[in-house]
């Protein structure tokens, strides 16, 4: 009885194993992990193609939403495209490592897109914080100014440009952003919660001449 159970400990440890290899080997070799946003006013939703073939999870990303993380074969010169409606509107060749994390957001609107690529830092924050950076999808040209409780985080955040991370004491915030060189411009947002050890991107979108979703709006997308 002792040996038939050694047996079977040792078939379960041998199918675990396998399962595990499965596992691993079903990743992709060579990939970096990008994350694609959709900020352009005129596309309800968008699709992406890495070198014109879709990526997966990369479909159907609605306006102010995002895809998560999705796999990328890495490379120099890697051409991400974004498409509405199956046409072509924004691409850029980019330069990608295996395991990175990468965003790549779209703004402004089809017939006058704004690209921004960057790389994410997902170091955690420390204890207690949460981190955020601010990115300019806006068609306007704007030097945002980033406010948390009317406090100033940073400034002079320019057209189709990404701040880097700034820490952030975990709680209840209103983000607002203005432009000290035109007080006609500026937005707010309700009391938002910023977790601890999460990271968070807000996009700034739309134009000062739109209304609703189409006018200026900041929207908070999560990294972690």
């Amino acid at each position: 009885m002792r040996n038939q159970r050694i047996n079977v400990s040792f078939i379960l440890l041998l199918i675990v194993g396998c399962l595990s290899a499965c596992t691993k080997s079903s990743a992709p070799l060579n990939s970096a992990n990008v994350m694609f946003i959709n900020g352009c006013l005129s596309a309800s939703s968008v699709t992406v193609k890495a070198n014109s073939v879709p990526v997966n999870g990369g479909s159907a990303i609605p306006f102010l939403g995002y895809s998560g993380y999705q796999s990328v074969t890495a490379g120099s010169g890697i051409n991400l495209t974004f498409l509405s409606s199956g046409v072509a509107f924004a691409n850029r060749a980019v330069n990608i490592t295996a395991p990175n994390h990468y965003s790549a957001f779209v703004g402004g609107d089809v017939a006058n897109p704004v690209y921004v690529f960057t790389t994410d830092d997902l170091t955690p924050p420390s204890k207690g914080n949460a981190k955020l950076r601010f990115v300019n999808l806006s068609l306007d040209n704007i030097s945002e100014t980033m406010t948390a409780n009317d406090s100033i985080i940073t400034q002079g955040i320019g057209p189709d440009s990404v701040s880097a991370f700034f820490l952030l004491r975990a709680g209840k915030y209103a983000l607002g952003m203005f432009d000290p060189a035109n007080d006609s411009i500026g937005t707010t947002t309700d009391s938002l919660v910023f977790t601890s050890g999460k990271i968070y991107t807000v996009l700034l979108t739309g134009t000062q001449l739109g209304s609703g979703t189409t006018g200026l709006l900041l929207t908070t997308t999560k990294n972690n």
